[in-house]
């Protein structure tokens, strides 16, 4: 265990000063997020199925199936998608049902060799194909390449772990993680990217490891107590950000061999998707609370303003069903609290909401 200590501890011991504020941003986030997190029920539902339904697409689409967030939906609704191959639609549904069961009982799945092996043979449960190594390591040698039009391999990225040293490499990494995070020898953030780096240049299984590793990223963060990774898709972030998400792992994983192998790039990446999570939940949480101090009638309001450009009092009141007078003060509040802009006098003046 001392070797492995040395191997990993090296890559996250020192850190950049950009490093730091970045964790300390995503901390102050993070906090926001769980002192102040009081979503109706009926918002949490929603946010969560959104999630899944982006997640499940996204994470699906990096690795090269062709179903849209539409379709996602309706598969997670049981309705038939014969658009794209039955492949795709398989994929799409053993994610939706994985991840399904992170946000639901993340608590209850520490991270142990068992617990990869498991999610793995529920990612690939529909996968037809893919029913001979469900949960099992791989058999033969497989590599991280560059794709033509053909799904031929033009340009090998990185030379993956032998097959036969997979399963003492992936104890090793699991060990050290769970270690690590049980007695808190490095800020959480810094040790779940060691681990998915480190598992992403393993690549312990035929097949499904891009997607694995994002549903573990899940698990890591909601056990390391970032509940935000429930409400904001990090996968629709990557996927958005593909590029730069391959050049990472690429330049991290290819100093691997060397003595001192470095994780910054990866670090650097990895580290600013999670702040964009954090931010973007921190701005849905906003959102909710600023819906909470309204009214009934001043949500209403607000509602009928988002979805029109602008509008005058007059066809507010005409298009929400609410009495004039009252139109006018809901008004006052928003303009007060910032929300919506007024433009013009008089007769002529109309309202348009603040972006």
């Amino acid at each position: 265990m001392n070797n492995i200590n040395k191997k990993f501890d090296y890559r996250i011991k020192t850190l950049e000063p950009h490093i730091v504020t970045l964790l300390a941003e995503i901390d102050e986030a993070k906090g926001r997020f769980s002192v102040g997190l009081k979503m109706t029920p009926q918002a949490i539902t929603g946010l969560r199925q959104s999630v899944l339904i982006t997640s499940a697409g996204a994470s699906t689409r990096i690795e090269g199936a062709k179903l849209s967030d539409e379709e996602v939906e309706k598969v997670m609704r049981g309705v038939s998608v014969s658009k794209f191959a039955d492949r795709d639609t398989q994929e799409v549904q053993g994610y939706l049902e994985t991840l399904q069961n992170i946000f639901d009982d993340y608590q209850n799945l520490p991270l142990r060799e068992s617990t990869v092996l498991s999610l793995h043979s529920q990612l690939l449960k529909y996968s037809i194909k893919d029913e001979a190594h469900r949960g099992v390591y791989k058999k033969k040698e497989n590599t991280v390449g560059v794709l033509d039009p053909d799904g031929s391999v033009v340009r090998i990225m990185f030379e993956t772990t032998k097959a036969y040293l997979t399963p003492k490499e992936i104890l090793e990494l699991v060990e050290w993680t769970s270690n690590a995070l049980l007695n808190n020898r490095f800020h959480h953030l810094l040790i779940i990217a060691n681990f998915i780096v480190e598992f992403l240049k393993i690549h312990p299984f035929e097949d499904g490891n891009g997607r694995l590793s994002r549903v573990l990223t899940n698990l890591l963060l909601l056990r390391s107590g970032y509940q935000f990774a429930q409400y904001v898709s990090h996968e629709q972030i990557i996927e958005r950000r593909k590029d730069e998400y391959y050049i990472a792992l690429r330049k991290s994983q290819e100093t691997f061999g060397m003595e001192s192998g470095v994780i910054a790039p990866w670090l650097n990446f990895f580290l600013s998707v999670i702040k964009e999570q954090s931010k973007k939940a921190s701005m849905s949480f906003e959102e909710e609370r600023f819906e909470d101090i309204l009214s009934p009638k001043q949500y209403e309001v607000w509602k009928y303003l988002l979805q029109v450009e602008q509008a005058a009092p007059s066809e507010i009141a005409e298009g929400a069903g609410i009495a004039l007078g009252t139109v006018r003060q809901a008004l006052n509040r928003l303009v007060k609290l910032g929300k919506v802009k007024r433009i013009g006098l008089g007769r002529g003046t109309r309202y348009v909401k603040k972006i």
